[in-house]
């Protein structure tokens, strides 16, 4: 099988198993909505956010760091050691921001449901700091599909216990001790799978662990100046501005939330194939595996782009209920700033490749500094727009900055064709679709994504060939 082929098997299981999650977290979002309200969901947005920080910060690079560390090594006992240091790393990391949490949260002026929330949340960013690390394992060895199957049964017993509330009684500190608890039982389930891969046990070597900061310490800064621009916008939104307020925010960002999951997972994929092609200086193989996942982006991000516009304000209905109505053109901001996250993703993970990240951080300076400037001087006057449209800006402003980087590191080519024809069958199908509006939401979807396609098709933005590497590992 070749290496093309393996990829889009290992992407295909996900996506099929990642699109049923989303569908399912769409529900339990409905679901949250629906019993909180307006005020109820702001409550619970800042619990996240507030929570999310902390994961961020216990991350301190590691995720990356082992994927890339074992991406390096070819023998056994060597990617054990690894495994096993790191995970050790971050369970301590993530046990020391256990004890930071309750501390922290007592110095901010939340409602007492906030501070109590936050509490009962703590578990579920635990469990899921521990499975964000071991997934990297699964990135190295192709085998992402059961990371997926992993959230697939976290996000169905959540659903469940959400639907069970629902009917028969809930309050917000409920809601989120639920998803601490199918945290838990996720990272358990994780445990098994992992065993094939490797046996996993804490490890003290304090040698190898100053080996891991020395190299992951430019990972750990970035992850921490990704945290001001990525979750302080709602963080300061919770300060300034009413529960309600941050509510109609938070439903479109968790929107934007889960579309940003997929960069990701699709990239851990392809690091490795990039790490490999750095060290034995294979450039060209590097340049044409950039530009294979450049295009696949293009083509993905510009479809969701065109899409959610077509039909942003019904859809928050849907999901969320009547009152979330006005999210609909919030949503039309944020998914703008996912395409940003979506080429940022694969721009930041190409320097991480090729070492080039401690070059890196006074963009993240920068972008940071700027972010929460704008947040502060914004949101107080424009409430959630001046926080989606400085979300936007950055977005966009890390991948000048990384583009910057590579170019200066690499002598890498980029052709923009597909792109360009990406957005030209993009604004066609939307034109054609936005006639339709009226009709139901699904059917105008339908025929959106229908006509992109076939124009693309028409457009030959993918050639023959490369379909062939895919579909029948030639």
């Amino acid at each position: 099988m070749s290496t093309v082929n393996k990829i889009f098997t290992n992407t295909l299981w996900q996506v099929a198993i990642r699109v049923v999650n989303i569908l399912i977290g769409v529900f339990s979002l409905a679901l949250i909505t629906r019993m909180l309200g307006q005020t109820g969901f702001g409550f619970y947005t800042t619990i996240f956010a507030f929570v999310q920080l902390f994961a961020i910060l216990a991350d301190l690079g590691l995720y990356m760091a082992m994927l890339r560390e074992i991406s390096s090594v070819k023998d056994k006992l060597s990617e054990n050691k690894i495994i096993n240091n790191i995970f050790t790393i971050r369970l301590a990391s993530s046990l020391l921001m256990l004890i930071l949490i309750p501390v922290v949260i007592q110095f901010f002026p939340y409602d007492q449901a906030v501070k109590t929330g936050v509490i009962f949340f703590m578990g579920t960013f635990f469990f899921q700091s521990l499975i964000t690390t071991l997934t990297a394992v699964f990135s190295k060895k192709l085998d992402m599909a059961k990371v997926a199957f992993v959230d697939f049964v976290n996000k169905f017993l959540y659903a469940g216990f959400l639907l069970y509330l629902f009917f028969y009684g809930f309050s917000l500190k409920v809601i989120v001790l639920g998803n601490s608890f199918t945290m838990a039982l996720s990272f358990i389930l994780l445990l098994f799978f992992i065993r094939r891969h490797t046996k996993l046990s804490l490890a003290w070597d304090f040698k190898y662990w100053r080996t891991v900061w020395h190299r992951s310490w430019p990972l750990a800064i970035t992850v921490v100046l990704n945290l001001l621009y990525f979750k302080a916008d709602t963080l300061v939104l919770s300060a300034y501005r009413s529960p309600e307020e941050v509510g109609l925010y938070g439903a479109p960002y968790r929107v934007l939330e889960v579309m940003a999951t997929f960069p990701h997972m699709f990239m851990s994929l392809i690091l490795p194939i990039f790490t490999a092609s750095w060290v034995a200086n294979k450039i060209k193989d590097l340049n044409d595996n950039f530009q294979h996942s450049f295009n696949f982006f293009s083509i993905l991000s510009i479809a969701m782009l065109f899409s959610t516009w077509l039909i942003s304000r019904p859809l928050m209905i849907k999901l969320a209920g009547q009152e979330f109505a006005a999210s609909g053109a919030i949503l039309d901001v944020l998914i703008l700033a996912t395409v940003g996250i979506f080429f940022g993703t694969l721009f930041i993970y190409l320097i991480v490749a090729i070492n080039a990240q401690k070059q890196m951080i006074k963009y993240f300076i920068w972008s940071a500094i700027i972010a929460l400037g704008g947040y502060f001087i914004f949101i107080p006057i424009y409430s959630y727009w001046g926080a989606a449209y400085m979300t936007l800006f950055v977005e966009w402003l890390i991948v000048i900055f990384a583009w910057r980087v590579i170019k200066k590191n690499i002598n890498i080519s980029l052709k923009l064709n597909v792109l360009y024809k990406s957005i030209l069958a993009g604004a066609f199908s939307f034109l054609i679709a936005w006639t339709l509006r009226s009709y139901n939401i699904v059917f105008i979807l339908s025929l959106s994504l229908l006509l992109y396609f076939v124009i693309l098709t028409w457009l030959k933005a993918v050639s023959r060939e490369h379909l062939k590497k895919i579909f029948l590992n030639k």
